[in-house]
């Protein structure tokens, strides 16, 4: 074996297993609501900020797709999949988002989603895409309970007074769970996960650009500003690392595997902040990560 194989072995192992990408994309998906925080709070707003990494994303991954020597899927029917995962994915989410957070609380959005992964699973077993085992339906349940304990504190910020728009929520995880399926059903026949991610990216970056001028004033979109330059960069290549990363997992783990990635991005959110500012990881904090874990590892065991 030559140095050069030895040096990719660890590459294609993590490109081949589930587990590990799963963790991956969950440090990254942690790392990019820092970033998105530390960006809100030097100026920028949020479907400003949301414009921006989708377009950095698509200026970094297009070369890459180019020098690969694949292109994206242009047939007709592709380009619907795009426009109908742009929307259910992504603007839909987003814009019912905005309400919520205005009118249930913040706290109410990272808690409902997730239901992601039931709504996952429950979607795929009901159009035969996936199987409902034991093992796997027990560690959707197990990293549902781990979730639960994360933001138990969080449940009391919670307006529940708000009832419509406490029921409209679950849209939200519905779209993630739906749009989770499509990709799945869909996926472009020979396509990889780096020309599929650049197809939405453009796709979602069309969106973003549509629906930003009724929430949000382009003209008073900070650029020109150290720290605002600072963060796009940083968001930017955290974008293009989580697309890749999150259409590379849905590949090979499947949709309900995938759908998992909120309960990991929150315990590595969880563990970012305390090891950055110091917040403390209390007992039920560690239970729930230890639960988030057992069960990734439970529902990646396939029925032998």
């Amino acid at each position: 074996m030559t140095q050069q194989e030895v040096l990719r072995l660890p590459v294609s192992y993590v490109a081949r297993s589930p587990l590990v990408l799963l963790a991956l994309c969950g440090l990254v998906f942690a790392t990019r609501i820092m970033i998105s925080k530390a960006a809100l709070n030097a100026g920028m707003q949020p479907f400003q900020l949301a414009l921006v990494a989708n377009v950095g994303a698509g200026l970094i991954l297009l070369p890459l797709l180019a020098a690969s020597g694949q292109g994206i899927p242009r047939q007709r029917r592709h380009l619907v999949l795009y426009l109908v995962l742009g929307i259910i994915s992504f603007t839909i989410p987003t814009v019912l988002g905005y309400y919520i957070v205005d009118r249930v609380g913040p706290a109410y959005t990272s808690t409902v989603y997730s239901l992601s992964p039931l709504l996952t699973m429950s979607f795929a077993a009901g159009l035969g895409i996936e199987r409902m085992y034991l093992r796997r339906f027990a560690g959707i349940l197990i990293g549902l309970a781990g979730m639960a304990a994360l933001v138990q504190q969080q449940l009391a910020e919670i307006d529940f007074s708000q009832t419509v728009w406490v029921l409209l929520g679950i849209i939200v995880p519905a779209c993630a769970a739906a749009g989770n399926i499509i990709r799945t059903a869909y996926w472009p026949k020979g396509s990889s996960a780096l020309a599929f991610s650049c197809g939405i990216l453009l796709s979602s970056s069309l969106m973003v650009a549509l629906v930003a001028p009724f929430f949000e004033a382009p003209s008073s979109w900070i650029f020109v500003d150290r720290d605002v330059l600072f963060w796009i960069g940083c968001m930017v290549v955290t974008s293009a690392s989580s697309y890749l990363l999150n259409f590379r997992l849905q590949e090979i783990g499947g949709p309900v595997f995938f759908s998992q990635l909120g309960y990991w991005g929150t315990g590595f959110g969880v563990v970012l902040a305390a090891l950055l500012f110091d917040d403390v990881l209390t007992v039920l904090s560690v239970v729930g990560l230890a639960a988030i874990i057992a069960g990734g590892v439970l529902a990646n065991r396939r029925r032998g």
